[in-house]
């Protein structure tokens, strides 16, 4: 994974919190990580990647697959890479089993480089926040709700196993896949990996076999032989039959695009694009990581050291689906002038249905920087769900140069971890292909 000097006040809390999760004081956990020991580095790692997911995450995909599975006969074998704590592969088999696909003929494999997040995965009990975007029909059927959490129940978990596996150095943990999940991971890797990991995914799957990465990730896979097909607006890939041809699409730069629906910025701070349908950029997915504050130095001066704890337990009542707390805790950050605190209160009255109020939030965020990149990138998005194709534009642009002259492993400052590569990428329709990857 990509460790830019940007990332390191994250590492820095990932260590800590390493550490004290073996009982040892942070230099002593360090000197054990430095010397490869592996139980110290895994669980390092555990505490490092990103990993914020949530069920249904990219539901047009989903329901491409289920319209696939629905015309295959016999076994259906899928796999979720990357799949953090595990909603993506309970996510898809809940899809397959909707889709009337019988139970005994579904086989999800899910896996992820961190054993602490296949462990949850496999608790299978997740808080409210993983579900704020699943359809209520879908949760009253699938999951087993209670006042704080949620659970997987038995019929869906036996479809799905667990294993850890490492993207980069690591062959196939499968064979003959029917289709193959993989978003929002390529972007954390350094370009040149890239094509080898993908020629694996490509290697795991059948012929005729389906590829699912982000939208922002689907020139990663350029010129690597896969068929394109458009679905909703966005692509997915296809591995031909053997002496099938592939037909070529031209990729360039569409107009802008307005969904009448725009997928809330709740999921999308970092994916605006989904309303320019263009690509979506990743919604840093894979391990909680603190929030992708500025350097102290960049921050208001008074009481500058408070405002970050604030914003964190924010957003971690947030993710426990506890709106109203992150909503008094995000206004008191607010009043240390944080556009952060701003973007964060422009979440959650997105999340209540109040765009206009998500709006003059994001406003608000920018008054007081206007150079925030993931503020204009919000507005797209609820600019799109107000159907204001104009406005929508114009801040698609002024996020765009708002990024300029930045680093792409440069992390913006934003309520969710966001790089300014991940962003660019998503915004720009049509990006550009080198040997090394995007570019």
């Amino acid at each position: 994974m990509v460790l830019a000097p940007s990332v390191r006040r994250s590492l820095r809390t990932a260590l800590t919190r390493a550490a004290e999760s073996q009982g040892l004081p942070v230099a002593d956990f360090l000197q054990r990580v430095l010397a490869r020991d592996t139980a110290a580095v895994e669980t390092f790692i555990g505490y490092a990647v990103i990993g914020e997911t949530y069920f249904f995450r990219h539901p047009e995909q989903l329901r491409e697959l289920s319209r696939l599975a629905a015309l295959h006969v016999g076994p259906f074998l899928v796999w979720s890479a990357g799949c953090a704590s595990g909603e993506e592969p309970y996510s898809i088999a809940m899809s397959l089993l909707a889709a009337g696909v019988a139970p005994d003929n579904i086989r999800v494999v899910g896996t992820d480089v961190s054993n602490r997040a296949l462990e949850r995965a496999r608790q299978a009990t997740y808080s409210p926040w993983s579900v704020r975007r699943m359809e209520p029909e879908l949760e009253r059927r699938f999951l087993s709700l209670r006042p704080d959490s949620v659970s997987v129940p038995p019929e869906v978990r036996a479809r799905v196993e667990f294993r850890r596996h490492n993207l980069v150095t690591d062959a196939p943990p499968v064979a003959g896949a029917q289709a193959v999940f993989c978003r929002n991971v390529l972007i954390y890797f350094p370009t040149q990996v890239i094509p080898g990991v993908v020629e694996r995914l490509i290697l795991a799957l059948a012929p005729g076999g389906w590829l699912f990465l982000s939208p922002a990730e689907v020139p990663f896979a350029k010129g690597m032989g896969l068929e394109e097909r458009e679905v909703g607006g966005q692509l997915i890939l296809r591995k031909p039959l053997p002496g099938e041809r592939v037909a070529t699409r031209a990729s360039r730069p569409g107009p802008l695009r307005i969904a009448t629906r725009a997928p809330s910025p709740l999921r999308r701070v970092l994916a605006p694009s989904q309303t320019v349908r263009a690509a979506e950029a990743p919604s840093a997915s894979r391990a909680p990581v603190p929030l992708a504050l500025p350097p102290a130095e960049s921050s208001p001066a008074p009481s500058a050291p408070l405002v970050p704890e604030t914003l964190t337990r924010a957003l971690a009542a947030a993710r426990e689906g506890h709106f109203e707390q992150a909503e008094e805790l995000a206004r008191l950050a607010a009043r240390e002038l944080s556009p952060e605190a701003y973007l964060l209160l422009a979440m959650v009255s997105e999340g209540r249905g109040d765009v206009q109020g998500a709006v003059a939030a994001v406003r608000k965020a920018l008054y007081l920087e206007p150079q925030l990149a993931i503020g204009h990138a919000m507005l797209v998005a609820l600019y799109g769900q107000l159907g204001h194709p104009e406005e929508a534009e114009r801040a698609r642009r002024n996020a765009l140069r708002a990024l300029e002259g930045l680093d792409d492993e440069h992390v913006l400052r934003g309520v969710e971890t966001m790089t300014v590569g991940g962003l660019r990428r998503a915004l720009v329709p049509g990006t550009k292909q080198g040997k090394s990857g995007a570019r």
